[in-house]
């Protein structure tokens, strides 16, 4: 079963011809530990772009954490929990590091916390067992309180010889960088709106998220609670929107609540609003392969 909020609201069309690769560094040192050569950093990353696998998991982490009480006897029938998701193995790795968004550091949903664990487990299988990591983040902009971010493996020793690739995949959202750029005219109030907008699109995409609330249990109640819980970290009311099913409405206090926030920041951050429009990054999330000799 595919999950209708969580793998078809995030909209990913994470087929390996949307998927950018760039070589990007050789840094450090060689210190000479170990004998074995590094494991090709461009390679690992073709392969996370490329090939594809299909994951299992549950909803149960996120109906717990909105309803426990949906997993009783006489809740949900648990085969509704269950949900498949296929897709390049950097894909599955987005969407499950997109499900693990967070807001001033706080998580927004546990729904996909089983997916996030078997779409990890599953990439981990595929890399070498030595001297390889991957890093995977979303953020609107760079120092935006609202990001998402995951990691699998250690982390290298600090004098190797560290070799990277990036991988660019599309996050689902809508684009914002070229409207950031043509709204930077207009100040960093202007570019901050129209990054607010389009996170929260993405987030709850409207004719989606309406559906979800009106659906059957457990997605209405995720969705619900999903949206309730941004509220809550973002610091807008919501539940009087969402109890009406006004998706639109509930998106418009939701962004209305980010933009002063990320105005603050890109002011802090960034010389120029054009400056703060040319980070933007809402439509890509970023995939970092690191590999080093042992």
């Amino acid at each position: 079963m595919t999950d209708l909020v969580f793998d078809v609201t995030v909209c990913l069309l994470l087929v390996s011809a949307s998927i950018g690769l760039v070589v990007t560094a050789d840094a450090g040192a060689d210190t000479g530990l170990g004998g074995d050569a590094a494991v090709d950093a461009d390679g690992v990353a073709s392969s996370l772009a490329t090939s594809t696998a299909t994951v299992n998991y549950s909803l149960a982490p996120g109906v717990d954490a909105a309803d426990p009480s949906l997993l009783d006897a006489d809740g949900v029938d648990p085969r509704e929990l269950e949900r498949t998701a296929h897709g390049s193995l950097a894909g599955l790795l987005a969407r499950a590091t997109l499900g693990a968004v967070t807001v001033d550091g706080a998580r927004v949903t546990r729904a996909r916390d089983d997916f996030r664990k078997r779409a990890a487990a599953r990439v981990a299988s595929e890399l070498p067992t030595r001297g390889v990591s991957v890093a995977v983040s979303w953020t609107p902009f760079p120092g935006s309180s609202v990001r998402a971010s995951d990691a699998l493996g250690p982390e290298p020793p600090s004098s190797a010889t560290v070799h990277s690739a990036t991988l660019d995949v599309p996050s689902g959202f809508p684009a914002a960088r070229e409207d950031a750029v043509a709204a930077s005219d207009d100040g960093f109030d202007a570019v901050a709106r129209l990054v607010a907008d389009r996170t929260v699109a993405g987030l709850f995409p409207p004719a989606l998220a309406r559906l979800a609330l009106r659906g059957d249990e457990p997605v209405s109640t995720l969705m619900a609670h999903r949206y309730e819980r941004a509220g809550a970290l973002a610091g807008a009311s919501v539940a009087p929107e969402v109890a009406r099913e006004e998706t639109r409405a509930a998106n418009a206090d939701l962004a209305a609540a980010l933009n002063p926030r990320f105005a603050e920041t890109m002011r802090a951050r960034y010389d120029t609003p054009r400056a703060a429009a040319e980070a933007v990054s809402v439509g890509r999330v970023t995939i970092v392969v690191r590999t080093w000799s042992l």
